[in-house]
């Protein structure tokens, strides 16, 4: 399990990001709610089958996504 929040900062193509991820109370999937600046709030969590997902209306390039969820990945990591 990961700790229960993660801040993260980093450029993307030359584009700033900013905002941390919050582990929300789920009882069937790891689950993080994720605020960046600038953007909507969505959630990501790690399904049964270990597949991170997103948010339907998840709406930040597809590069900020996947830097997010790498960060969430190499934590989940040196966690075990």
């Amino acid at each position: 399990m990961l700790s229960n929040y993660l801040n993260f900062d980093f450029d993307v193509q030359g584009k700033p990001v900013k905002g941390f991820c919050m582990r929300i109370q789920d009882d069937f999937h790891e689950t993080y709610a994720v605020i960046v600046e600038g953007y909507h709030s969505f959630c990501v969590w790690l399904d049964s089958t270990s597949t991170w997902r997103s948010s339907k209306y998840t709406n930040v390039e597809p590069g900020i996504l996947e830097r997010i969820i790498g960060q969430l990945s190499r934590e989940e990591k040196t966690e075990v």
